[in-house]
């Protein structure tokens, strides 16, 4: 049995440069980092050829018999895909069990799609062929999402969760490079002390606001004029942090998120913005929605000495918090699932309930 674990991500500048878009034309950055939030796909044979994927996060499950896959279809559309991939590659050759599950929900903006992507297909070239390199999973990951399944999004999410870390991330219309950050220890944890991440209970759409602003990007210069500012408050994020102007960089966090309200009204509301204004109010000096926006997750930069204010402010706003930090490792196969597995997919034999959703507040 095979276990491979995939961290989600938080962007923190340069959203929407990562669209082929805008980085065909002029080149983009994104700053962003894996935290310790993960998506997981375990695979293991079955006896009977029969071939079954279940799902914790959607309370989904499905069978195919023996070289009768399925279609490339919702529920499960992702997993179908990697596994048809495979199976036209001569390389899915048994019947397998594959098993799903995130540590938070569908839609939370910590880019859970591309980092579930990523877990099952290293989950089934492990098994199947050889172990891929963090390129060959991001990349592939890509190719499953963008070209299979033609969701109208960036490459940023897969590139994160593979590589794992705190990274600049530049997309051109020759590939895809990854730097990491340089951060001495000492900053990396003083960075890590002042993000705070609270999930405001409500998820988004992001193929709906990407695929509104693919299409602004060719017809409306204020969106054009906004990804240049993006993209270039992402390179002063990178020097800024480098430089250990931790403070800097939560203001930086601030100006983004401003100029990336005015891609879309679809970005924000009027919940979010009072939100977001509450935890400016009690000491943030920075922040905004993870992902595409909309809803999901609230990220904060907040001075140590804010840290208790803040979170007075986010549960008088009816906010959980989910403490997280960084991940240093990238896409990762475990010795052994993850503590509670079983609980969360009854997998034994006789299983007949659909699995409960996984909780995201602890």
């Amino acid at each position: 049995m095979i276990c491979i674990r995939a961290p989600l991500r938080v962007s923190f500048g340069g959203g929407g440069a990562d669209l082929p878009a805008y980085y065909e034309r002029f080149g983009g950055v994104v700053v962003s980092a894996a935290i310790t939030r993960y998506c997981y796909a375990q695979i293991a044979e079955t006896a009977d050829g029969v071939g079954q994927v279940i799902s914790a996060d959607y309370g989904q499950r499905f069978h195919w018999e023996p070289a009768r896959l399925p279609k490339i279809a919702s529920p499960l559309a992702l997993p179908k895909a990697a596994l048809r991939a495979y199976a036209e590659r001569g390389a899915l050759t048994r019947g397998v069990r594959l098993a799903l599950a995130a540590d938070v929900p569908p839609g939370s903006g910590l880019g859970s799609s591309s980092a579930m992507a990523v877990a099952t297909l290293q989950a089934l070239a492990t098994r199947f062929a050889a172990p891929l390199s963090q390129d060959e999973a991001a990349s592939q990951a890509c190719a499953l999402e963008i070209e299979r399944l033609d969701m109208p999004i960036g490459k940023q999410d897969q590139y994160a969760s593979a590589y794992g870390g705190i990274n600049m991330i530049e997309f051109t219309r020759e590939g895809v490079h990854v730097t990491p950050l340089r951060l001495s220890p000492a900053t990396r944890a003083a960075l890590d002390d002042r993000l705070l991440l609270f999930w405001t209970r409500r998820s988004h759409d992001s193929a709906r606001i990407l695929r509104d602003q693919r299409a602004d990007t060719h017809t409306r210069p204020e969106v054009m004029a906004s990804l240049h500012e993006i993209k270039s408050i992402a390179v002063a994020m990178r020097y800024t942090l480098e430089a250990s102007h931790l403070d800097g960089f939560g203001r930086l966090l601030d100006d983004a998120w401003q100029t990336k309200r005015r891609l879309s009204s679809a970005i924000s509301s009027a919940a979010i913005d009072e939100w977001y204004a509450a935890a400016r109010r009690a000491g943030a000096l920075g922040g905004k929605i993870t992902g595409a926006g909309g809803g999901g997750f609230l990220l904060l930069y907040v001075p140590p000495a804010q840290r208790d204010a803040v979170r007075e402010a986010m549960a008088r706003c009816g906010l959980p918090e989910a403490p997280f930090s960084f991940d240093g490792q990238g896409v990762t196969r475990l010795a052994r699932a993850p503590k509670g597995w079983r609980q969360r997919f009854a997998l034994n034999d006789n299983a007949s309930e659909a699995p409960a959703p996984i909780s995201c507040s602890a």
